[in-house]
């Protein structure tokens, strides 16, 4: 892919920010299962307001156009879409994220294995450094028993 498709591809993309992306991914995330919890959502919040490019950013906004998008797009497209706004730097930090709201309950459902799938080869990341992430985060909430 040349820098004039990359370019071309994110002018037809609805995501226009980075913040756009990491709600986007991880919102998709949490509605996996079709059920957003409000702890879920607090989750969410709490997770990106610990993260120094979301202070002063409103959230509230890109939950609703990622809960539009998503529904208009289908999650797996819509996931694709944003994973192009990511930087390389934050390629594996956005993928253990997703992965942490995913597995927050200690099970990993059909809908969120192909999460996992799409969001490991649209970000790029290495099956070794996929596995590593997903075995940290599965010994990590090893008993929970209810969504963070």
């Amino acid at each position: 892919m040349s820098l004039f498709d990359d370019k071309k591809s994110k002018d037809q993309n609805p995501i226009v920010s980075a913040h756009e992306a990491w709600v986007g991914i991880l919102y998709s995330c949490i509605s996996a299962d079709n059920q957003i919890t409000d702890s879920e959502t607090a989750a969410l919040s709490r997770v990106l307001h610990s993260k120094e490019q979301f202070i002063g950013i409103d959230i509230a906004p890109l939950y609703a156009k990622s809960y539009t998008l998503r529904i208009e797009m289908g999650q797996l497209k819509y996931l694709s879409a944003c994973c192009e706004w990511i930087q390389k730097e934050d390629k594996e930090t956005v993928f253990a994220l997703a992965l942490e709201v995913l597995l927050a309950d200690g099970k990993l459902e059909k809908e969120e294995k192909n999460i996992i799938e799409v969001l490991s080869n649209r970000l790029q990341i290495k099956a070794a450094m996929t596995s590593k992430i997903i075995e940290v985060i599965f010994l990590k909430n090893k008993g929970n028993n209810k969504v963070i």
